[in-house]
C-alpha cells in the first residue's frame, strides 16, 4: 500500500465518535501513513497522541448535543452546518490528505466533495439504508408518560418518515447551495461517504443488497490505556460475580445509584466507571468506582456488562463474550440494543422504564439464561473474524491504490 497522508476527523459530541477514528488512526500509523487527527480536544484520552499531528476543529458542546437529542430536535442548525462546512473546507485545503476518515462529522459529505478528497465515513450498520430491519422504536421521550411506551412506539413509527426528512432539512438546504442532491432519509444522511465503513459484523446487524461502496470493517473497539486503580485486585478477586457498569458520556447518569442497588440485591459486585460525570460514592465493600477504567479488561473480568446501550461499550462486552444490558436514552442506543436483543446477546429497556423489578429481572436473565450467555460467548469468534485491523487496511487500499 502506498504511504499517504490521511486525515481523521472526530465530531466530539460523544466519546465514541472520537474513540473509533483514533483506533483506525493508530492502525494507519502502523501501516506507515502520515496521520493528522482533527477534533476539538474534548476527549484527549483518545484524541491526543504523539503518533500524529493534531488539528483543532470546533464542535458543538456535548451537553447541547444531548439536549437536542432529548428534545427530538435536529442535532445541528443550518447556521452551524454552514460554519462546519466552511471550517472543513479550510481544513482540507490546508492539510491536503489523500483521503479523509470521518466519524459523525456530517459536514464532510459536502466539504470533501467540494475539495475533491475521498471520504470514508464511519457508521453503525443499524443506520444503514440497507439494514435488514428498519422498524423504528422510540427513544426516551416525554410523551411516554401518557401514551405508554407501546403507544409511543406506534406513534413514532407513523411519524418517522416525516421526522427523518425534517432532520435532513437543514443539511439539504446547505447541499442545494453547493450543487449536491438532497437526502431522502436520515439513514442516507448518516451513512454518506465515497466509502461507508460499518463498525459492526454482518451477523449482529444484517444488511441486504449492499453496494460496492459500503463495507463492514468490524467493531472498532476502543479501551483506554491506563493504570489500574489501587482497588483492582481486591475487586476482581472477590468470590461474588461481577457487573461492569458504565453509562459513558451520554447515559442517564442519575440512574446509577438505582442500578448499583439492583446489582447488589442480586448478589453482584460492581466495577463502576463514571466517565467523570458523577460523584457517586457507595459505602458497600462490593462497589468499586473510578472516573475511567480499561473497559475491555473490566468486561473480560466481569460476568455481565450494564451500560447506556451505546455501541462502544456494547462491543467491548461482546468482544469478551459477555452479555450486555442497555438502559437507553437516545435513538442510536435503542437501535443498537434492539439489534443486540434480536441477536440474542443482550437485553434492553429505556431509561424512563427503569424500575427495580425490571432491572433485577434483566440482571437475572443475563446471569442465568444459558442460551443468551452461549450466544454472547460465541461473539468472541465473530469479533476475531471481523477485526478492523485487517479489514480497514483492505478498504483503505481501494482508495489509495
Amino acid at each position: 500500500m502506498i504511504a499517504s497522508k490521511l486525515l481523521f476527523v472526530a465530531e466530539a459530541v460523544s466519546l465514541a465518535h472520537v474513540a473509533r477514528p483514533s483506533v483506525l488512526a493508530h492502525r494507519a500509523v502502523e501501516l506507515g501513513h502520515e496521520v493528522v487527527f482533527a477534533s476539538n480536544g474534548q476527549f484527549p484520552i483518545c484524541s491526543a497522541s504523539p503518533e500524529w499531528q493534531s488539528h483543532t476543529l470546533q464542535s458543538i458542546a456535548p451537553a447541547l448535543f444531548l439536549q437536542r437529542l432529548a428534545a427530538g430536535q435536529p442535532v445541528y442548525t443550518e447556521a452551524e452546518l454552514r460554519q462546519y462546512v466552511e471550517a472543513d473546507i479550510r481544513m482540507l485545503e490546508s492539510v491536503r490528505p489523500a483521503a479523509v476518515v470521518g466519524d459523525y462529522r456530517l459536514s464532510l459529505s459536502v466539504a470533501a466533495r467540494k475539495v475533491g478528497i475521498p471520504l470514508l465515513s464511519i457508521a453503525n450498520a443499524h443506520w444503514s439504508p440497507f439494514a435488514r430491519d428498519q422498524r423504528m422504536q422510540a427513544p426516551e421521550m416525554a410523551p411516554a408518560r401518557y401514551l405508554g411506551y407501546a403507544g409511543l412506539d406506534l406513534v413514532f413509527r407513523a411519524v418517522w418518515p416525516w421526522a427523518s426528512l425534517h432532520h435532513c432539512a437543514a443539511m439539504n438546504r446547505v447541499r442545494k447551495d453547493h450543487g449536491l442532491p438532497p437526502y431522502q432519509t436520515l439513514r442516507e444522511y448518516y451513512c454518506d461517504g465515497d466509502l461507508t465503513l460499518y463498525s459492526d459484523t454482518p451477523a449482529l446487524v444484517p444488511t441486504e443488497g449492499l453496494p460496492a461502496s459500503h463495507h463492514y470493517v468490524g467493531p472498532i473497539v476502543w479501551s483506554p490505556t491506563m493504570g489500574l486503580p489501587e482497588w483492582w485486585e481486591r475487586a476482581v478477586s472477590q468470590t461474588r460475580p461481577l457487573a461492569y457498569i458504565t453509562l459513558g458520556s451520554t447515559g442517564s447518569v442519575d440512574l446509577l445509584p438505582g442500578i448499583i442497588e439492583a446489582c447488589l440485591a442480586e448478589g453482584l459486585s460492581c466495577l463502576v466507571a463514571t466517565a467523570g460525570r458523577s460523584d457517586f460514592r457507595s459505602d458497600s465493600p462490593h462497589v468499586f468506582s473510578a472516573p475511567y477504567l480499561p473497559g475491555s479488561e473490566a468486561a473480560a473480568r466481569a460476568d455481565l456488562v450494564v451500560c447506556n446501550g451505546g455501541s462502544a461499550t456494547v462491543q467491548q462486552a461482546l468482544q469478551k463474550g459477555r452479555p450486555v444490558l442497555g438502559i437507553c436514552s437516545n435513538l442510536d442506543q435503542v437501535l443498537t440494543m434492539k439489534a443486540m436483543q434480536q441477536a440474542g446477546v443482550g437485553r434492553y429497556f429505556r431509561a424512563g422504564q427503569f424500575a427495580q423489578p425490571r432491572m433485577r429481572q434483566a440482571l437475572r436473565d443475563l446471569a442465568t439464561d444459558p442460551a443468551l450467555r452461549a450466544r454472547a460467548a460465541a461473539m468472541v469468534g465473530e469479533f476475531a473474524q471481523w477485526d478492523p485491523r485487517i479489514h480497514f487496511p483492505r478498504v483503505l487500499h481501494t482508495v489509495l491504490a
